[in-house]
């Protein structure tokens, strides 16, 4: 127990009044305990999700390095690969427009249906062609019956 005296030599050592402590009591404890561990808690919880958003961050930016990554490596392809000359009946343009853009990996691609011949890489003009057909396909008059066309009619 602190004496009257050893206050006194304290508050001359450090210049200043020095205040007794109030006792504490278990019920006080017991509250520094909680709010100690709610305050770990919450750090805790803040870290984690500071960890999963840079984790997300990272993940974001990575896949847009990749998708960056591929356009250019397909910008490369196009420029590089042979080009074919395509022309386009204006008969598909009340069925599609009078341009058709589509994108090929990241790479913007317009058609146009004009009638006049225009070159596009041969691996474009191959896809070009493929939805061609099944526009084609898709908007040809088919007869219908009750018979399957596997079955022999003769």
């Amino acid at each position: 127990m602190e004496t009257k005296k050893d206050i006194q030599d304290i508050e001359a050592a450090i210049g200043g009044k020095v205040e007794k402590e109030a006792k504490t009591t278990k019920k006080d404890t017991k509250k520094d305990d909680f709010a100690a561990k709610s305050a770990e808690a919450a750090a805790t919880a803040a870290l984690k999700a500071a960890i999963d958003t840079n984790n997300e961050i990272a993940i974001r930016e990575s896949e847009k390095a990749y998708f960056i990554a591929k356009k250019q490596h397909m910008l490369e392809k196009c420029r590089g690969d042979k080009r074919v000359t395509r022309t386009i009946s204006k008969l598909y343009a009340p069925i599609i427009g009078k341009a058709y853009t589509f994108a090929y990996n990241g790479v913007p691609v317009t058609v146009y249906c004009d009638g006049k011949p225009h070159e596009y890489p041969e691996f474009i003009a191959q896809k070009i062609d493929k939805k061609l057909a099944k526009i084609s396909e898709s908007n040809t008059y088919k007869e219908i019956t009750d018979k399957r066309l596997d079955q022999d009619t003769f």
